[in-house]
């Protein structure tokens, strides 16, 4: 793969943080085999997380690609409307927000999302295992929501940049073991999705997560913290890793 576009892509999305790009149709440069997504951030350099239409957030390589996508890649990221610089205005009128990639694998998580936003007034949201959709009379409510949805343990993309979940970090110092807290598992197919964070960060290779567990420990061999942060955030779960 040209370096340049390498570098150009880590710099945008390292920057931006979380960035939404445009849905779009995605061609596997193999056998022309169709994929329906959204962008959501480089994993690595060779490596991009795409939020399918549906819910799930898969890795995709850069190389696997038709030269089409790849194009439409380095041209988003080349586009100054695309970064996210500084604090964008929130809505002042009603607001309607799309959040999808959200780890929504069964009634417990959905029940999960419902009891975060409880109380909020003037909020409208509608939960089903693909997504979540909030309305609320300004986007200051909706934003609220979002934050609290967060807290709860969950994560995913927004189709408002100025209305989303806020970008959060951990430590890129390796180590052997973090302790991760305030991760919804309420169910067996909560703790395999701790299984698929193991798998996509190197170095790490065990975990004690357990149903309902309120922190859990990751251990193995010089790995970085942020990345375990990134893949619960592709796989549309949150939490706080020290």
């Amino acid at each position: 793969m040209n370096m340049k576009l390498v570098v150009l892509l880590a710099a945008v999305v390292f920057t931006a943080g979380f960035v939404s790009l445009s849905a779009r149709t995605w061609t596997r440069a193999s056998d022309g085999a169709k994929i329906e997504g959204a962008f959501v951030r480089m994993k690595d350099a060779g490596t991009i997380y795409v939020a399918r239409t549906g819910g799930a957030t898969i890795e995709l390589s850069l190389e696997s690609l038709s030269a089409e996508d790849q194009n439409f890649i380095k041209e988003k990221a080349a586009t100054p409307t695309v970064e996210v610089t500084g604090e964008m205005e929130i809505p002042k009128g009603e607001t309607e927000v799309e959040l999808s990639g959200v780890h929504l694998c069964c009634g417990g998580c959905e029940e999960g999302v419902q009891r975060a936003v409880a109380g909020i007034e003037d909020l409208e949201i509608d939960t089903s295992r693909s997504s979540i959709t909030l309305k609320g009379k300004s986007g200051k409510e909706v934003q609220t929501a979002i934050d609290a949805i967060a807290a709860a343990g969950f994560y995913g993309m927004s189709n408002n940049q100025a209305v989303t979940f806020k970008q959060e970090t951990a430590s890129e110092e390796s180590t052997d073991s973090v302790t991760v807290s305030n991760v919804h598992l309420c169910c067996g197919k909560c703790v395999r999705s701790i299984d698929a964070v193991i798998s996509s960060v190197e170095g790490a290779t065990k975990h004690d997560a357990e149903k309902n567990s309120k922190s859990f420990t990751i251990t193995g061999e010089n790995f970085k913290p942020g990345d375990v942060l990134a893949a619960l955030h592709a796989e549309g779960m949150n939490g706080k890793v020290k």
